[in-house]
C-alpha cells in the first residue's frame, strides 16, 4: 500500500511546479513516467539517514523499489530549470537535507534561462514541430538544437515528441478511435502512434486505458 500527495505551491513556484509526497507501508515497486521534469528529492527512512539526490530526465517509463517505512519527498521543478549542484552540496553540508522544503532556499541553487524557457513553451505546443517551433522563434533550426541540447542535454525532437506522447496518452481516455487520437496528434499513421507509446510507456495505448495508476499519473503536473 502507498499513499502520493501532492500540491501545487509556494513562494517557489517560480522555479517548481509542485511539491509532493510519497509514502509506503509495504516493500512494493512503482513505475515513473516520463515528466521533463527533475525532482530534487529527500528520502526518509526510520534508522538511517536522510538522503538527498536529484532526477535525471527519463527517456522511457521505469521502475522504483521502495522498502516499508520509507517517506520520500520532493519538489518537482520547472522544465529546463538549471540546478548549481555544487552550491547545493556545499548548502547541505551539517544540514538536514528535509530543510530545503518550506523554505526560499531554492533560488540560490536553481535558476531559469529565459531563452531555453522560451525553446521548450514553444515545442510543447501542439502540432509546431521542431522546425516549425525554430521559425517561430526566428532562429536556425541548428541554434534551436544548440540551445536546448546544452540547457537540457536532450534535443529539440525529444521535447517535442514527450509533449505529444503525453497529450496523446491523456486523449486516449476521451476517444473511442486510436485512428483518431493518431491522427489528432500528428502521427503518421495508428503503428506510429502505438510505437511511440510503448517506447515511452512500455505500454500498447490498450493497456494504458485499463490502468488507473498511469491515468492518474499521466494527469500529474508535468510536460505537455
Amino acid at each position: 500500500m502507498t499513499a502520493y500527495d501532492y500540491n501545487c505551491l509556494s513562494s517557489q513556484s517560480a522555479l517548481m511546479i509542485s511539491e509532493w509526497t510519497f509514502t509506503s507501508y509495504e516493500a512494493c515497486c512503482t513505475d515513473v513516467l516520463p515528466d521533463g521534469c527533475r525532482d530534487i528529492i529527500v528520502e526518509e527512512c526510520d534508522g538511517h539517514a536522510p538522503k538527498l539526490f536529484i532526477s535525471e530526465l527519463s527517456q522511457s517509463t521505469y521502475a522504483v523499489s521502495t522498502s516499508r517505512g520509507k517517506r520520500i519527498r520532493g519538489l518537482r521543478l520547472r522544465p529546463g530549470i538549471q540546478i548549481r549542484q555544487a552550491e547545493l552540496s556545499s548548502w547541505l553540508q551539517d544540514r538536514d537535507p528535509a530543510e530545503i522544503f518550506g523554505t526560499d532556499q531554492l533560488g540560490e541553487f536553481c535558476f531559469e534561462l529565459d531563452n531555453l524557457s522560451s525553446a521548450l513553451q514553444c515545442l510543447e505546443s501542439e502540432k509546431r514541430g521542431v522546425l516549425g517551433s525554430a521559425k517561430e522563434l526566428g532562429v536556425s533550426l541548428r541554434t534551436l538544437e544548440r540551445l536546448v541540447k546544452s540547457g537540457t542535454g536532450r534535443s529539440p525532437y525529444f521535447w517535442f515528441s514527450l509533449a505529444r506522447i503525453r497529450r496523446t496518452a491523456r486523449s486516449l481516455y476521451e476517444t473511442e478511435s486510436l485512428g483518431v487520437a493518431a491522427l489528432d496528434a500528428g502521427f503518421t499513421d495508428q503503428s506510429h502512434m502505438i510505437r511511440e507509446m510503448k517506447r515511452w510507456f512500455g505500454k500498447t495505448p490498450g493497456q494504458l486505458i485499463k490502468d488507473d495508476y498511469i491515468r492518474s499519473a499521466l494527469l500529474e503536473a508535468g510536460y505537455g
